[in-house]
């Protein structure tokens, strides 16, 4: 079986990493269960690390499979993507033929010794295969998780999904490839910087389909800080367009929808944040939250907004018997606060001119940004006055949340004390004419009330990174996180942790998000019941 199975390259391409995370990431490669002969690791250096390179040559020494290769970069080499294309090709001048799969793991990823085993498979069940990918698991994931890092919804509902319809996107880490696809749309795209998805963009148009294998055969980390995590889904979710914008060629109809739909999804955060403005001009405002003309009118936008509220709340529940209800319900309240993040560098990267604050789209490996505030580090976390909060709230502009919030409940005491206005005039107050009264029920809905309750979601949302800012989480040390595997000579997450990435726990934690959904989603219900009376 040895002497049939097919030779892979592995690749690991880094950037300014720590030299101790990456070599986890190498022992991981290394540990794999396959014939050491029919596969190598190559570590890419694009940040020209001296002791990385010096920690793989000590590695080397015990490790014939292993090799080290950092090139010289030019004006335009093309970020991650470059770093891959000239790897891919370097590989050609070491002894042997250039293997006909290559895999890529990120320089923090752990893969886990039978992943060639799952994956392989995939590929070879069909000549028409070009690659297949499994999830990002993270081992260092805060309690709580309250910038929702783990992306459960991603990797456990949306890309299944995906995959099922004939459309599973390549993750970026972890996946196996074929050589011979590879080479057919000319190596790792460099239009975009998310190569990984434009790859698959361009894999499909020449007719190669993609296998989402939904099992954890890696974990790695998630961005250190709150800054490092709004670049990485600032880059992800935004500047990932432009890989969108080309020729379809004869992409399936799936596969031309869910590239419609990730476009849709990224210019969607340009639009929220102009609600999100409007919202708070309104609430600041003394006027309606909705324009209508009469009575009948309204209630037709009642009927309409209510009815779409609760389809999207049957979309949360059936994403919530895959993750649950808490983690489908906590995800999605982050997709509000760091909208303007993303918009912002849409519109900076896309439209702007230079002359404007336009920016060249640049790229900055997540986890080679410094964390000078060691916000997650419970023993050595900056105090919160001044240097904490100067990083927070000014450099990473939490401000404009804090601003949001406090508009937002000037705007709607304002309002509640309008409605009490109104009650203190009827004499005779009464549940029933709270709920009989069209006029109070009007203005109730109309000026407070009115659905989805977008004004206290984004309220709560906005409370987000504030409450980050004063109290971030602490992250134990990965020493607590990780056990060493003296057989393999490889690191790998304790099976407590391993079990926290399958089923997040949040038993014991107050369900404030769960709380606020559900009862959101009765008072829709109600109002759709009332509208029919």
């Amino acid at each position: 079986m040895a002497q049939s199975a097919p030779r892979i390259d592995v690749f690991i391409p880094c950037c300014g990493e720590a030299p101790d995370v990456v070599a986890t990431s190498i022992e991981g490669a290394l540990a794999s269960d396959y014939p050491t002969d029919k596969f190598r690791v190559i570590v890419l250096d694009d940040g020209r690390s001296k002791e990385l390179a010096d920690l793989v040559s000590n590695m080397r020494t015990t490790r014939s499979n292993l090799f080290y290769h950092s090139r010289q970069k030019t004006k335009n080499h093309h970020y991650k993507a470059g770093n891959l294309n000239d790897g891919i090709e370097w590989v050609k001048t070491l002894p042997g033929p250039p293997a006909p799969f290559i895999a890529i793991l990120d320089a923090d990823m752990i893969p886990e010794p039978h992943w060639f085993q799952v994956l392989l498979p995939q590929v070879l069940s069909d000549p028409k295969i070009a690659l297949a990918c499994p999830p990002q698991n993270f081992y260092d994931v805060p309690e709580e998780d309250p910038l929702t890092q783990a992306l459960e919804v991603q990797y456990r509902v949306t890309n299944p999904l995906k995959g099922a319809a004939g459309a599973a996107y390549c993750g970026g880490s972890g996946f196996v490839l074929r050589r011979e696809a590879l080479e057919e749309v000319g190596g790792f795209p460099t239009v975009s910087l998310t190569e990984d998805n434009c790859l698959s963009n361009f894999l499909f148009q020449k007719g190669w389909q993609g296998v989402y294998v939904d099992e954890a055969l890696q974990y790695g980390r998630v961005p250190e800080s709150f800054a490092a995590h709004v670049v990485q889904q600032t880059r992800w979710t935004g500047l990932a367009m432009r890989c969108y914008l080309g020729d379809c060629g004869i992409m399936a109809p799936c596969q031309r929808l869910s590239g419609m739909l990730y476009m849709l999804l990224a210019l969607s955060n340009i639009t929220t944040t102009l609600g999100l403005l409007a919202l708070v001009t309104s609430m600041v405002a003394s006027g309606p939250l909705v324009a209508y003309s009469t009575r009948s009118e309204m209630m037709h936008l009642l009927r309409l907004i209510c009815a779409i509220t609760l389809n999207t709340w049957l979309g949360d529940m059936i994403a919530a018997k895959t993750i649950g209800y808490a983690v489908a319900v906590r995800e999605g309240s982050v997709t509000l606060w760091i909208a303007p993040y993303i918009a912002i560098g849409i519109i900076r990267a896309f439209i702007l001119p230079t002359w404007l604050g336009g920016t060249s789209v640049g790229f900055t490996s997540s986890g080679s940004l410094a964390d000078d505030i060691k916000e997650r580090d419970a023993t050595h976390r900056a105090p919160f006055w001044p240097k904490r909060a100067r990083h927070f709230f000014l450099q990473c502009h939490v401000w404009m949340h804090l601003a949001f919030y406090l508009l937002m409940i000037f705007g709607l005491g304002r309002r509640i004390s309008g409605i009490c206005s109104l009650l203190a005039q009827e004499p005779t107050l009464s549940p029933s004419f709270i709920l009989r009264s069209p006029d109070f029920m009007d203005a109730l809905i109309v000026y407070v009330g009115w659905p989805p309750i977008l004004a206290y979601g984004a309220t709560m949302s906005a409370v987000v990174p504030i409450l980050y800012a004063c109290w971030p989480p602490s992250v134990p040390p990965y020493s607590k996180l990780l056990q060493r595997d003296t057989a393999r000579q490889a690191s790998y997450p304790t099976k407590r942790v391993k079990q926290s990435v399958e089923d997040p726990d949040y038993k014991g934690k107050f369900p404030f998000p769960e709380a606020k959904h559900t009862a959101s989603m009765l008072y829709v219900t109600y109002l759709l019941a009332w509208t029919m009376m």
